[in-house]
């Protein structure tokens, strides 16, 4: 971060020192404010929250994937990169690895949100594929992110008439795959992004007016403060059997100083893109989370599972992020550079020149869109 700042022209580098400054003072004072709120939920989940269990010795698998942080846009082209991995490991043995690679390329006419949305899409494909190919090798497997993710910006791009026969095919097939991992009751959705907001949710529909501060506020930071390390807190506790989705939309909504009607409103939209779609709302419904704190140096890690026994321990867990050790393992072998993206587009250039005589049309084909903005 050092060298980042020291590389820019003084003047803006004083200007950003002052402006550090400026937001200290006046985020300050909205910390301690949320200092308070915080332990003032204590009240509310403190009796929620139980041991994390012994676990067990068990062979585990986690798969995750990376893509290109941003697209190499040339003029011709825009490309992406697409990595996937899966690890198996028993205790400290690592089992089994096996990794897939492939390629993303849309013509540069074509929609920039719907490349990015297909890319996303195919990247969600290659890990459930891999996931499903080591399913029958392991007792437990963790994925990377929620299992039903993928389903929500389909609705809005098929509104936009942006949602191709190519784009319906792979999202029906990343959808069954996606439910056969669910219904084999040995995986568990590993959310490391969270922006859950069930307590928040909790809240509004509850009217605790001394906890309203908490709606805007995203379970992560709060329970990542409340929890002490080796426990575990599951929603059911305190929501039931509804979706933790619902609950994060009522916070949303009522963010906006929306009231009346929340939950009927909260449901609508928690469960439109199933229900437009025509997917299986019960498999959704049936999604279970929770937030594992399993040391006192760790955020919290959100799970998601098809309502399973959670039979894991501190052990399977990283001290350094909190995260499964397997999932962390896997994702330091997947990750993908905007640098490496952009070498690899040359790579293809110098091989199109071998065969085509037309130089000048390959040079310009695969010329930066913006020379500027390289990396």
């Amino acid at each position: 971060m050092e060298v980042e700042w020291l590389s820019l022209p003084h003047p803006l580098s004083i200007e950003l020192m002052e402006r550090a400054e400026e937001e200290a003072s006046q985020i300050s004072p909205l910390i301690e404010k949320l200092a308070e709120s915080v332990n003032s939920a204590k009240s509310l989940i403190s009796s929620l929250i139980e041991p994390l269990g012994e676990g067990k010795v068990m062979r585990v698998g986690a798969v995750d994937g990376s893509r290109s942080p941003k697209l190499s846009e040339r003029m011709g082209a825009r490309y992406g990169l697409i990595a996937a991995g899966a690890l198996i490991i028993e205790g400290k043995r690592r089992i089994d690895e096996r990794y897939v690679a492939g390629q993303f390329k849309r013509k540069q006419a074509l929609s920039e949100e719907v490349s990015k949305y297909f890319f996303d899409l195919l990247s969600v494909y290659a890990e459930r594929k891999i996931a499903l190919e080591i399913l029958d090798d392991v007792d437990l497997l963790f994925i990377d992110g929620s299992f039903y993710s993928f389903v929500y910006p389909v609705l809005r791009m098929r509104k936009q008439g942006s949602f191709g026969e190519r784009e319906e095919e792979i999202f029906r097939e990343v959808y069954e795959m996606t439910k056969k991992l669910s219904r084999s009751k040995k995986v568990i959705g590993v959310i490391k992004r969270s922006h859950t907001r069930a307590i928040g949710g909790f809240i509004a529909l509850n009217s605790i007016e001394e906890l309203r501060d908490l709606i805007k506020v995203i379970d992560k930071l709060i329970l990542s403060v409340v929890m002490p390390p080796k426990t575990v807190f599951r929603y059911e506790r305190l929501i039931g059997d509804e979706n933790v989705s619902v609950y994060t939309q009522a916070a949303h909504l009522a963010s906006k100083g929306l009231s009346e009607g929340l939950m009927e409103r909260a449901r609508e939209k928690a469960y439109e893109p199933f229900k437009k779609l025509g997917l299986d709302l019960d498999e959704f419904k049936s999604m279970r989370r929770a937030q594992v704190k399993a040391y006192a140096s760790t955020p919290v890690c959100e799970l998601e599972h098809p309502s399973i026994d959670l039979e894991i321990g501190e052990d399977s867990f990283s001290d350094a992020t909190g995260l499964p050790v397997a999932i962390d393992l896997i994702d330091s072998s997947v990750s993908l550079s905007s640098k490496l993206t952009d070498e690899y587009v040359s790579e293809v250039e110098a091989r199109v020149l071998e065969r085509l005589k037309d130089k000048e049309i390959v040079k310009w084909f695969f010329h930066f869109l913006n020379p500027q903005k390289i990396f």
